[in-house]
């Protein structure tokens, strides 16, 4: 597909990109959470998106909240590229 396409927001394409970019942006609110983390793999699925995480912590549900609050400000932030 060419750089100047539209892709439509019920296309698989879209579906993939935007399930990438979550990725991305989880892993990043992660690391800033949890500084010491390092980031392995996280490809977007059929389901969603997953990320696997080596760290000196040992993530508990009640890490949850919080990373969902960063993944929010994150998704609003202006972050150059």
């Amino acid at each position: 597909m060419s750089e100047s396409a539209v892709i439509n927001k019920k296309s698989e394409e879209y579906l993939n990109n935007l399930r990438h970019s979550t990725a991305h942006v989880m892993a990043q609110a992660v690391q800033e959470l949890f500084p010491d983390t390092k980031l392995t793999i996280g490809p977007p699925i059929e389901d969603g998106f997953y990320y696997d995480f080596d760290s000196p912590h040992r993530f508990v549900p009640e890490d949850l909240e919080p990373s969902k609050n960063a993944c929010a400000k994150l998704s609003k932030a202006t972050i150059p590229l």
